[in-house]
C-alpha cells in the first residue's frame, strides 16, 4: 500500500519540484560547515532530515539541533540495531511478536519492543503536525506528500466516495520516506567526504572541471549535471563503493571492474559501466531513488565548488573521522554566503 502511494510523487519527472529545496538545503548546509566545520557530520545530518521531511511533511528544519533530528536518530538507532534483516526470530517464527520476554527470551525481540516508541514517535509527531498545518488557512501553499494524500482523503470525505486508503496508510507512507530517506542521504554524504579527504587528486580534478565548465563566478545548479562528466563519475563511484550487502559482489566484481576496491572515478572514462543495484532492484527498487540521487548530486557539487578537505589523521572508522573543512577560495566563500 505505501508503494503505490509513493510511486507518482516520486518519479524522476515529479521530483523535479524538489530541485530548488535541495538546492536552498545544500547551500545552508555548506554556509553552516563553513561557520563550524568541526560539527560537518551533524549538518550533513540536518541536510538529509531537512529535505525528506519538507518532502514529506511540508516542515523546515533550519538548525543542527532541531527535534526533528533527534527523532530520525532514534527511529535510525532502532531499525540499524535490532539484528540482521529478516533473520530474527518474529520473522522466522512471527506469533512469538505476542509472547512475554520471559517466554521468549531473544535479544532483537526484546530491542525491538524497547524502542518501538521511537518508530511510532517518527510516524506520529510529523504527521500530527502537517494535519494541524492543513486546518490552516495557508494549507494549498503546501506541495509535500502528506498535505497532498490529505487533500486528495479530505475531497473524497467531503464528497462521500470511497476511500483508497485510511489515515494510518497516509501517515505510514510519510513516514516510510522520512525514516529510508534521512539515514541513507547523509551515510552517502559521509562517505563522499572520506573520500575526498582520503584522495585529495581527486578533489582537485573535480574542481577543475567546475572551473573550465561553469567559471568561478557562480553556484551549480541541476541543469549543469550533464556537462559535468567527471563530477558524475565521483557520484557513481560514491555509489559503487558503499556496502550494500545485496549489490556488493556485482559492484566488486573483478571481471567488471578493475581493482574494485580502489575509489578511482577514472574507470568509468575507461568504459567501466555505471553500479547498478545501490538502489534496489526490479519491482523492489528504491521509490525514491530519484530524490535520493539529487539530494547527494547538489551535495557533492556544492562541496566541491566551495570547501577544500583535508585529513588530520589517517582514518579508516566510517562512523567517525577528523579532517579540516575550509573554504576553498575567499571567491567561493563570497559565493556561498551571499546565494
Amino acid at each position: 500500500m505505501h508503494r503505490k502511494l509513493l510511486q507518482t510523487s516520486f518519479s524522476n519527472t515529479s521530483v523535479r519540484q524538489w530541485h530548488s529545496l535541495q538546492i536552498t538545503e545544500a547551500r545552508r548546509t555548506i554556509r553552516n560547515i563553513l561557520k563550524k566545520p568541526k560539527t560537518w557530520e551533524t549538518s550533513l545530518r540536518r541536510l538529509a532530515v531537512a529535505i525528506v521531511l519538507q518532502v514529506s511533511y511540508g516542515t523546515q528544519v533550519l538548525e543542527d539541533d532541531d527535534p526533528y533530528i533527534q527523532i530520525a536518530n532514534d527511529a535510525m538507532y532502532a531499525t540499524g540495531n535490532g539484528g540482521v534483516p529478516a533473520n530474527s526470530i518474529v520473522d522466522l517464527v512471527p506469533f512469538v511478536r505476542y509472547l512475554p520476554d520471559c517466554i521468549v527470551r531473544d535479544w532483537s525481540l526484546r530491542f525491538a519492543r524497547q524502542w518501538r516508541w521511537a518508530i511510532k514517535k517518527l510516524h506520529d509527531v510529523p504527521f500530527a503536525a502537517a494535519q494541524a498545518e492543513y486546518h490552516r488557512d495557508d494549507h494549498h501553499r503546501n506541495t509535500s506528500l502528506a498535505h497532498n494524500l490529505l487533500r486528495e482523503y479530505k475531497d473524497k470525505e467531503f464528497r462521500g466516495q470511497e476511500q483508497q486508503w485510511s489515515l494510518d496508510d497516509i501517515k505510514g507512507a510519510a513516514g516510510a520516506v522520512f525514516i529510508a530517506g534521512a539515514d541513507t542521504t547523509w551515510a552517502t554524504c559521509v562517505i563522499f567526504v572520506l573520500n575526498m579527504v582520503l584522495h585529495p587528486e581527486i578533489q582537485e580534478k573535480a574542481q577543475q572541471e567546475l572551473d573550465a565548465v561553469i567559471g568561478t563566478d557562480r553556484l551549480p545548479d541541476f541543469s549543469d549535471r550533464p556537462a559535468l562528466v567527471y563530477i558524475e563519475h565521483i557520484v557513481q563511484e560514491i555509489y559503487r563503493t558503499v556496502v550494500y550487502a545485496n549489490a556488493y559482489a556485482m559492484a566488486h566484481d573483478e571481471r567488471v571492474y578493475k581493482n574494485p576496491h580502489d575509489f578511482n572515478p577514472d574507470r568509468y572514462e575507461a568504459g567501466e559501466p555505471f553500479p547498478v543495484g545501490n538502489f534496489g532492484f526490479g519491482r523492489r527498487v528504491c521509490v525514491g531513488r530519484f530524490l535520493a540521487d539529487n539530494s547527494v548530486w547538489i551535495m557533492v557539487f556544492d562541496n566541491v565548488v566551495d570547501t577544500w578537505l583535508t585529513m588530520v589523521f589517517a582514518a579508516s572508522h566510517p562512523e567517525h573521522f577528523d579532517c579540516v573543512i575550509k573554504p576553498r577560495s575567499l571567491e567561493a566563500e563570497a559565493l556561498v554566503k551571499s546565494d
